[in-house]
């Protein structure tokens, strides 16, 4: 069954690669005038998440829209499917520095600020 692919379906994928461009350049702005970042802040890059699901399914629909054969778009579902796992591999990393920051900054030992 071959399914139909329209210019305007990859409109969304494009405009969140775009998205995330501006949003990166962003916070990279923002991270360079605030020079208090501490060694233990490694970077999350959730800015580049709606890069990498755009590419995903770019990725995969435009072998379909170019009608490109059968080989080409076997070959074009592995690397969406690569990419596809690699986004995930950055959410849930994403997801455990934030887990992480949480948790140093809940357990946080305060000193005790006895003053008489």
């Amino acid at each position: 069954m071959q399914l139909t692919v329209d210019w305007w379906d990859l409109w969304t994928p494009v405009s969140m690669m775009a998205l995330s461009v501006i949003l990166s350049l962003g916070t990279r702005r923002w991270r360079q005038r605030r020079q208090a970042a501490v060694s233990w802040r490694s970077r999350t890059h959730w800015e580049w998440l709606p890069f990498m699901f755009g590419l995903v399914v770019v990725v995969a629909e435009l072998s379909r829209l170019l009608d490109v054969p059968d080989p080409g778009i076997a070959i074009s579902d592995v690397v969406a499917h690569v990419l596809a796992l690699t986004t995930v591999f950055v959410v849930v990393r994403a997801v455990f520095i934030l887990f992480m920051r949480g948790t140093r900054l809940l357990f946080r030992r305060r000193g005790t600020g006895t003053t008489t």
